[in-house]
């Protein structure tokens, strides 16, 4: 099942999800210490598609860990983190990554997270 899982995620990632960057337009000049450099989506999107997978896999090792439960719910979860992160970063992008949109949102990413832990930690395992 996990190599199902697996090559269906290959799919969905290469294939389904949009380019998070393409709101910011065809050519667009990213600002770097002061220097522009000329920029397309799909440069930038290559350039933050190993930190992005990074980003998925070590949020996903905070709810699942390797060995111990089902391989194939891992290859999920790392699917499902991945689109969340680039749903995440589409949405910044569509404010032109303005400081105050992406604080917002990366404040409530955090906050969702810590809920989520504290809400397993009470009911799933038996808290209070």
């Amino acid at each position: 099942m996990y190599k199902f899982t697996a090559f269906i995620s290959v799919l969905i990632r290469q294939f389904c999800l949009p380019n998070p960057f393409e709101p910011l337009g065809n050519v667009f000049n990213l600002d770097l210490f002061g220097i522009a450099i000329p920029m397309t989506p799909d440069i930038l999107n290559w350039c933050v598609e190993g930190v992005l997978h990074t980003l998925a896999f070590v949020i996903t090792g905070i709810y699942y860990r390797k060995g111990v439960g089902d391989p194939a719910k891992g290859s999920f979860l790392y699917l499902f983190f991945y689109c969340v992160h680039t749903g995440l970063l589409y949405l910044m992008s569509m404010f032109g990554f303005a400081i105050w949109a992406v604080a917002i949102i990366i404040v409530l990413y955090i906050a969702a997270h810590i809920g989520i832990n504290v809400f397993k930690k009470k009911f799933v395992c038996g808290g209070i």
